[in-house]
């Protein structure tokens, strides 16, 4: 834009990608607009542990919101469609009607765009998969999990039951053998074995956690050794693993597959991994011929043309997002690094990326449950030490110090007198 008028950077999505352009991009210098459905950074990793009584669940997310940058404004809206080269986004208001009076389309354009819109549940066609199943995506997931364990707990301690039909509405089932399958498994292992066995005695030995997966292995995206150690720790716990398993359908008390039939559950908690966002199929951008749908950029994160030439002032990160040539995983550090590393550079002087981005690979990690882990990176390793890492590793997900003070503080209270929905 000609003279010394601020840019527009519009932001489409309030991600971990997202976040970092949200709170750290140059207000005196850009006038910054998110565009999202949820109006908090959701923090993914910790919503089992919210869930299962750690801290509050209000913790497991951030506003985007602040006092002290009021100059940006966000849209709780979704992104319906982008004009890429008028530069002008069409949103579709994501409030509810009030006073019978309904939000109408409105329009926003832009001088550049930031496309972080992420990725949605992937529950390949399943037929009652969405009806029935519960997610864990965001605070309210992890609130409906947290309610339906209570509930289910509640149910089997009615009078008049069968142990066979207490050992039904008992049962836990996890679809999907990844690592957020298998962190709500330990979490909810954790919550049954340490607190909720002492306030439900009668119901001890009961309790069944059984994960699906259509894989033929667990933790596939870890060395096939810390693959194996997992499915070993698991079985010690008891865990039942259903690997090549294929879900027909899923009802409201049971799910049925093509090996076993019909298999009853009391909790059906669905973590398959991500389908792409429907926004992308209204893009003119150039995507990866096989796998999921993602837009690829070029190594300055600018989004690709069909024909593989880059958008100028057109940026894309987040799991809706990929380098292309690169192939990096649908991971929320991915998604963190690049944010940052394109907060920075529109920061400078020339206002655009002027160093490619490159990925410091971290490592990976996953809960096991009874404070045992894996850890994937520079040197592999197991057990305790890795689920202290795991733990340590959850503080630093929090994008701010207050996060990390009351999550501590609520663990230091666990550690002292219970869950708070399991007190001793």
């Amino acid at each position: 834009m000609a003279g010394t008028a601020k840019q527009t950077v519009a932001i489409i999505g309030a991600g971990w990608g997202a976040y970092p352009l949200s709170q750290q991009l140059n207000l005196a210098r850009y006038n910054v607009k998110v565009i999202s459905p949820v109006r908090t950074l959701q923090y993914t990793p910790l919503l089992a542990s919210a869930a299962c009584g750690l801290f509050d669940l209000r913790l497991a997310e951030e506003p985007l919101r602040r006092q002290h940058r009021t100059q940006m404004e966000y849209y709780k809206a979704a992104a319906e469609d982008i004009d890429l080269q008028n530069k002008i986004i069409r949103c579709k208001p994501a409030v509810q009607e009030l006073n019978g009076q309904v939000a109408e389309m409105f329009e926003v354009p832009y001088d550049k765009i930031v496309l972080a819109p992420g990725c949605e549940v992937q529950t390949f066609g399943t037929p009652g998969a969405k009806e029935h199943a519960l997610f864990l995506r965001n605070t309210n997931d992890a609130r409906l999990l947290q309610q339906r364990m209570l509930q289910m707990l509640d149910a089997a301690s009615l009078p008049g039951l069968s142990e066979e039909r207490q050992r039904e509405i008992l049962h836990i089932r996890i679809v999907g053998g990844g690592a957020i399958g298998i962190e709500a498994t330990a979490e909810l292992y954790d919550l049954w074995h340490e607190s909720m066995r002492h306030l439900h005695p009668h119901l001890d030995g009961k309790v069944t956690i059984t994960i699906h997966d259509v894989a033929p292995s667990l933790l596939s995206t870890f060395d096939q050794s810390l693959s194996s150690y997992a499915m070993r720790s698991l079985e010690a716990k008891k865990v039942e693993m259903k690997t090549s398993s294929h879900i027909e359908k899923v009802e409201a008390d049971a799910i049925f597959t093509k090996e076993d039939g019909r298999l009853p559950y009391g909790l059906l908690l669905w973590a398959t991994g991500n389908k792409a966002s429907s926004l992308l199929d209204r893009l003119e951008v150039r995507k990866p011929e096989k796998g999921l749908p993602r837009i690829l950029t070029d190594k300055y994160l600018r989004a690709l043309r069909p024909d593989g030439t880059p958008m100028e002032d057109t940026f894309a990160l987040g799991d809706a997002a990929d380098i292309e040539g690169q192939s990096l995983p649908t991971l929320a550090e991915v998604a963190v690094q690049k944010g940052e590393y394109l907060t920075r550079e529109l920061n400078k002087a020339e206002g655009h990326p002027t160093t490619p981005f490159e990925f410091d690979n971290k490592g990976m990690m996953a809960y096991l449950g009874n404070r045992d882990g894996v850890v994937a990176g520079k040197a592999d390793y197991t057990g305790e030490s890795a689920w202290l890492a795991w733990r340590s590793g959850s503080l630093q997900w929090c994008r701010t110090w207050r996060r990390r003070v009351m999550i501590s503080i609520s663990w230091l209270f666990v550690w002292l007198n219970g869950r708070d929905i399991a007190r001793r």
